[in-house]
Parts: C-alpha cells; sequence; structure tokens
C-alpha cells in the first residue's frame, strides 16, 4: 500500500492506493507558493494519509510537474514552480518517512495510470496526453514508461505545430502545447465572442449547443487531429489516451479530430489509431500510475536503494480505411 500523491503548480492532491488499484478518498489541498509551505503541505498530506491506510505504507509515489530528474528524485529548473527549483524531495521525504520514494513526471505516470486502470486499461502501448495548463505527454511501451534517450522522458508538448501563439515556457515558439492547452481554448472561445476566463464557464455553452461554443470545438478538434497524426506518423500506435482538465471537451470535438485524421492519412490509413480514449477519472491517472510504478519496480528499486529512483471509449473509434 502507498502513499500517491500529485503536486500541481496549484494544488497537491493524494490518496492511499494498494497494488490492486484500491484507494481511499482524495485529499485535495491548495499548493503554498514557497519551499518551507510546500515542504509543510506534503509532510501533513502524507500524514493524514498514513492515518486513514488500512495497512501499512510501504512507499511514497510522487507524480509532479517538472522538468525533474526521475533518477535522483529531484526538481530541475522548473517550468512553473521556481521556488521548487533543485529540491530534492525525494530525500526530504525519505528522511521525513523512512520510507521509499518514487518521483515521476505528473504526465508520465497519468499515462502509466491509463494503461493499468484507466480509460486504456490492457493496453500495453500507448501515447497518452495530459491536456491542461500545458501539454504533458506520456509513452507506454511493454507496459511501462518509454523514456527514449532522455532521463526526462519524450516531451511531445513541444513539438512544433506553427507560429501564431505566444511563446511557450520552454522558450521555444510554436509549441503544440501552445495551440492545444487551457489558454488555447479559452482563446478560441473568446474569438467566438464568449468572454470566459475559466473552464467551467465554457463546458455549460459547450453541452448547449451554443453555435460559437461548437465553433470554437469544432476548430480546436482541427488542431488536437492534426497534432495526433504527426504523433501517429512517430510512433503508429494503436490507442491514444487523453487525461486532464481539458479532457472533457474531447467528446464534443471528435468528429473534427476523426475527420482530420482521415483527410491527413488518406492514403496512408494504417497510421489512423483504432482508438482515442478519454480518461475515466482524470484526477486519478497520475495517482494510480505512481501505485503501478511501485509496482512494477520493487526488485530496482531495491537494488538502488532508493538513491537514483528510477474512461470513457469514445464510441465508433476503429480504424476505417
Amino acid at each position: 500500500m502507498f502513499a500517491c500523491l500529485d503536486l500541481g503548480g496549484t494544488n497537491i492532491r493524494g490518496t492511499w492506493i494498494d497494488s490492486r488499484g484500491r484507494s481511499g478518498q482524495v485529499d485535495l489541498q491548495p499548493r503554498p507558493r514557497s519551499l518551507e509551505g510546500t515542504k509543510e503541505s506534503l509532510i501533513s498530506l502524507i500524514g493524514r494519509i498514513q492515518g486513514q491506510a488500512p495497512e501499512r505504507l510501504s512507499g511514497i509515489g510522487l507524480a509532479t510537474a517538472g522538468p525533474l530528474d526521475h533518477r535522483r528524485k529531484t526538481y530541475l529548473r522548473t517550468s512553473n514552480m521556481p521556488e521548487l527549483d533543485h529540491f530534492r524531495v525525494g530525500a526530504f521525504l525519505e528522511e521525513a518517512f523512512s520510507l521509499p520514494v518514487l518521483m515521476e513526471n505528473d504526465a508520465q505516470a497519468a499515462a502509466l495510470g491509463e494503461v493499468w486502470a484507466g480509460g486504456l486499461a490492457g493496453r500495453t502501448e500507448a501515447v497518452v496526453l495530459t491536456l491542461g495548463t500545458g501539454v504533458g505527454s506520456g509513452v507506454i511501451m511493454g507496459g511501462t514508461i518509454w523514456r527514449a534517450n532522455h532521463f526526462t522522458g519524450p516531451e511531445l508538448g513541444h513539438i512544433h505545430l506553427g507560429f501564431g501563439r505566444p511563446r511557450c515556457g520552454c522558450g521555444q515558439e510554436g509549441c503544440a502545447e501552445t495551440w492545444l492547452n487551457k489558454q488555447a481554448l479559452m482563446d478560441l472561445f473568446q474569438e467566438q465572442g464568449h468572454a470566459v476566463t475559466e473552464l467551467r464557464e465554457m463546458l455549460p455553452l459547450v453541452r448547449q449547443g451554443d453555435e460559437g461554443a461548437a465553433a470554437a470545438m469544432r476548430h480546436y478538434g482541427e488542431r488536437a487531429g492534426l497534432y495526433f497524426s504527426i504523433l501517429q506518423v512517430t510512433f503508429g500506435m494503436r490507442a491514444i489516451g487523453l487525461s486532464g482538465g481539458l479532457s472533457s471537451f474531447i467528446p464534443y470535438c471528435e468528429a473534427s479530430i476523426w475527420e482530420t485524421l482521415k483527410s491527413r492519412f488518406e492514403h496512408r490509413p494504417w497510421w489512423i489509431p483504432e482508438t482515442i480514449a478519454v480518461s475515466p477519472d482524470p484526477e486519478m491517472s497520475a495517482l494510480k500510475g505512481m501505485a503501478r510504478a511501485f509496482v512494477l519496480q520493487p526488485a530496482q528499486a531495491a537494488d538502488r536503494g532508493f538513491e537514483n529512483g528510477g474512461s470513457r471509449n469514445l464510441q465508433g473509434k476503429t480504424r476505417q480505411g
């Protein structure tokens, strides 16, 4: 049984999860914008999880935004949390709780969670994208996280989709993240005359069939379809998974996603994925992924002494020629 946490720029959430995927109630709290405040919040949250868990904890799994070094369980120079730059969070938690710690990029952990107990349960190969403030990614091969030749893993949100959007937090222009993130979707709604500032203002418009909202979603779907087509040329996966706060919008633009994919691959239909699956519970994706990471890595983690670390399925999504 593990304490599994998901630490982002805004909130920290966590619960206990066992090796079969059973879990407790998720505890959510705002993340203080300071290193000391974050340390205190982590200690407090894990302490509450310890008290609620039906069995003794055997590890702590932390999914978090980065960039980070999962081997040394430390933050690098982060994109949106400068107060955590170079914080050796793994060593801090191990000393505080005398438990082994695993640390993963939140999007990669979400990918692992989705193929274990999410929208792509049972799949051993998939590309999973986390759509929200940014665009995170995880590539699963052989049932585990594929990191290519990067210790951070491929960061597919920084594939170039074209100029015309603000500069990305990574310093580049034209990143997919800037075309498909929360701000990009809000901008599409605003172009249609809706002065929205939060996602919760947008979904009701979509569900009500508002004409401007439908146009915004159609445009977003075309962008997503283009992006997915680039990923398919690279990976050729049979399954694409979607998690994160924006994933709930995907069913409203699925038609334009598939139209774009079929148009792009008119002469090479074998590149069209078999399924695009939306997470049934995006808030649990990364938490479950951290539990799965412990299940997959006990031997490797023990050998390292824990010093270096290691849905809903959209309907009718079958390959068409």
